[in-house]
């Protein structure tokens, strides 16, 4: 058998024990000491907002409620425009 020229691509065989998962997916991540991602914690407070306005609406009706969907919607919003 002749040698491959060295342009040539070749594949290369990885133990299971080589591959790590990225460090940005959520699988990546070490669960102690690391601290979770803004995003994450800012959709925690979007869906907080939604408990809570639809908790308000239902007790005193949707005039109490305005506020929470009004905060919930530029919420909505801004993570459609950033994240």
């Amino acid at each position: 058998m002749s040698r491959r020229p060295p342009g040539r691509a070749t594949r290369q065989i990885l133990s299971g024990s080589e591959l790590h998962p990225s460090p940005k997916s959520v699988g990546g991540r070490k669960s102690e000491g690391e601290p979770i991602a803004v995003a994450f914690w800012y959709l925690v407070a979007l869906a907080v907002l939604v408990v809570i306005s639809s908790i308000v609406w239902s007790i005193w009706g949707m005039g109490v409620a305005s506020p929470f969907l009004l905060i919930l919607s530029i919420g909505y919003v801004a993570s459609w425009l950033v994240l």
